[in-house]
């Protein structure tokens, strides 16, 4: 996070943390009502007491994932740090951005090889052909 040049860039990180599907919260939050599901089925007192922990803290990780949710977009508004603005150049851009770039401005090869007049190899004719001579 603190290799972005953009808020933008950082909001890419943030979601990686925060995104309701497949963020690092979430996942860590399912892991642990997993965790309290497991731990139920002892059917003991310290497993009970254990599911009641882990689902207290799956609970405070998606009460901390939901408020922060809207967080990952107010990144992307906030324009370039300041002290990145002193630091020079943005960081490069991202692979699939210099891919496009560079197929918009590369020269344009035709798919298929110019016609010629005559084959580079004169064809030979098959062996199943129909020979000209008569055999006895």
């Amino acid at each position: 996070m603190l290799g972005s040049h953009t808020y933008d860039r950082a909001k890419h990180h943030a979601d990686q943390v925060l995104h309701p599907d497949f963020g690092v919260l979430a996942r860590l939050s399912e892991f642990f009502d997993a965790a309290a599901e497991q731990a139920r089925a002892s059917e003991t007192d310290d497993g009970w007491e254990l599911h009641y922990r882990f689902a207290e803290a799956s609970a405070a990780l998606t009460d901390l994932r939901e408020e922060l949710d809207d967080a990952r977009e107010e990144l992307r508004g906030l324009g370039l740090p300041e002290q990145l603005r002193e630091l020079g150049p943005p960081e490069p851009p991202h692979w699939r951005e210099r891919v496009t770039r560079y197929n918009a401005t590369a020269p344009q090869r035709s798919a298929a090889p110019p016609p010629t007049a005559e084959p580079a190899h004169p064809a030979r004719p098959s062996a199943s052909a129909p020979s000209s001579r008569r055999h006895r």
